[in-house]
């Protein structure tokens, strides 16, 4: 969701737009309804501590087909990796 609908800015959220543009992965703001989020073939949030974290189930919904989708693996990985890129030459610099 956009920050004016009550989103918190982030450093990892905002890593994790430049993640997806390396890896050819649409990513917009917009705000989300709860059918959107039912209707969706994935879902994922972002969390500093737990990077990309897949969401399969919300209550008693599966979202998609209940298990993390290719979308947030591939996001999760280059999350990982750009992360590992930006610490090895932060401690090269240091």
């Amino acid at each position: 969701p956009p920050l004016d609908a009550g989103l918190l800015a982030g450093i990892t959220r905002d890593f994790l737009f430049e993640v997806a543009q390396d890896h050819g992965v649409p990513m917009r703001e917009q705000v989300m309804h709860d059918e959107d989020l039912f209707g969706a073939d994935e879902a994922f949030l972002t969390s500093t501590t737990r990077e990309v974290v897949p969401i399969v189930r919300v209550d008693d919904r599966q979202i998609g087909n209940g298990r993390p989708g290719p979308v947030t693996a591939t996001l999760l990985a280059g999350f990982r990796a750009r992360a590992s890129t930006v610490i090895a030459a932060r401690g090269r610099s240091a």
